[in-house]
């Protein structure tokens, strides 16, 4: 089942910007690099530290960790960097007219 969820104004997330929301019981994380946004979660999934504390590269597309230094695409969720073994969810969201609109699919 999906549920559509807004979560902010698009200005809320400046460029470069993370952002962090607890949404129906999930920590997620929502990055903005220009127009483009993406949403994942927004837990480590080795030392369970807040990736909004984290690194993000604008032409890789990855968070990094700041605790453990593994690192995830912000595109899939999958890791790309050790000690970084299992991926982090990687929700769908879109701008419609000034909002940020993530889907929860489960």
């Amino acid at each position: 089942m999906d549920t559509d969820v807004n979560l902010c104004k698009i200005d809320d997330v400046p460029d470069g910007g993370k952002k962090h929301f607890e949404i129906m019981g999930y920590d997620i994380l929502v990055v903005r690099l220009g127009d483009r946004f993406f949403c994942v979660d927004a837990a480590c999934t080795y030392k369970w530290a807040m990736l909004t504390d984290g690194l993000v590269d604008r032409e890789k597309l990855l968070i990094t960790c700041k605790d453990c230094n593994g690192s995830w695409d912000l595109q899939t969720g999958q890791p790309k960097e050790l000690p970084a073994k299992f991926p982090l969810t990687a929700y769908r969201i879109e701008s419609v007219a000034d909002d940020l609109i993530v889907t929860f699919t489960y």
